[in-house]
């Protein structure tokens, strides 16, 4: 999404293309999150799939036992994706 740059509206589908990649394999079946510590890839990430986005800083802290609370939305099982 680049920052600023993806939420200015003549630049929305640009940073969808740029992104188009990143997107596609967090559909795929055996991908129960992704991660990014910018804002705004994590709200076009998220708008692009039905998995959650995670901080990575979230991520090690989860693997020292200092967030637990995080296991659930590793585990959890979304819907896919239906654009109408």
């Amino acid at each position: 999404m680049a920052g600023v740059f993806g939420f200015k509206s003549e630049n929305y589908r640009s940073s969808l293309r740029a992104g188009w990649g990143l997107i596609s394999a967090m559909r795929e079946l055996n991908i129960s999150a992704g991660t990014t510590e910018c804002s705004s890839c994590k709200i076009q990430m998220e708008q692009g799939t039905s998995k959650p986005t995670i901080h990575p800083l979230k991520l090690l802290a989860l693997s020292y036992g200092a967030m637990p609370e995080l296991e659930s939305l590793l585990g959890a099982r979304s819907e896919e994706l239906i654009v109408t």
